[in-house]
């Protein structure tokens, strides 16, 4: 299973409220307003990056506060262990 974060620009004051709406998705693990350049930070564990990439499609972009979306992947094993 694949760990991945999602950074989101949200409508201004709406970023508690897309969390607590982005809690509830299948394979969020954690979904935190933040304040700076980012105003919600999601955690999701699904099994691909492909999974990862549906969630965000037609769940999340389709939100009306929801600006965008940056997706970081966990990388893969094999680049973790030839930088090590």
């Amino acid at each position: 299973m694949g760990t991945s974060y999602l950074l989101l620009l949200c409508t201004v004051h709406k970023n508690i409220e897309i969390a607590d709406t982005i809690r509830k998705f299948p394979g969020v693990k954690e979904a935190i307003p933040v304040i700076g350049a980012y105003d919600c930070v999601v955690k999701t564990e699904m099994t691909s990056p492909d999974d990862v990439n549906n969630l965000v499609l037609t769940s999340i972009r389709p939100l009306a506060h929801v600006r965008s979306v940056l997706t970081l992947h966990d990388a893969p094993k094999l680049l973790l262990s030839e930088n090590a």
